[in-house]
């Protein structure tokens, strides 16, 4: 779960949890997109909070899930790594003197480079 305490907390119990998820980049999404909403629209702030969060959900479904897949370089070689940090594991690919190729969906990964089953394991 991500910590934005800079950000206004949703007025919607179900769009708080949701909310809490998202990226740092949809996050600013929703807050821009809840504003436009709520002015233009002239709808309660509540009410803003949930077409945005749709509007964030319409353009990446896989959102709020936590997850994502970025493709690497290790070596010379190419890996998938799964994360629910993406700040903590594009450090930690620098560390290793990786380099970040592509953030990807998580059921495209599996399916085209696993054949729609993959083990888990641990870098480094």
């Amino acid at each position: 779960m991500q910590n934005h305490s800079t950000h206004p907390i949703p007025k919607d119990a179900i769009a708080i949890e949701m909310v809490n998820r998202l990226s740092a980049d949809d996050r600013e999404a929703f807050e821009e997109r809840a504003a436009i909403i709520e002015y233009d629209g002239q709808v309660p702030r509540a009410h803003a909070e949930c077409l945005a969060l749709l509007e964030v959900l319409r353009r990446d479904a896989l959102a709020v899930k936590g997850a994502v897949v970025l493709q690497v370089e290790i070596d010379g070689g190419t890996e998938w790594l799964l994360t629910t940090d993406l700040a903590f594991a594009r450090a930690h690919l620098a560390d290793i003197g990786g380099s970040e190729v592509a953030v990807l969906d998580l059921a495209d990964v599996i399916y085209e480079q696993y054949g729609g089953v993959a083990v888990l394991g641990t870098l480094g």
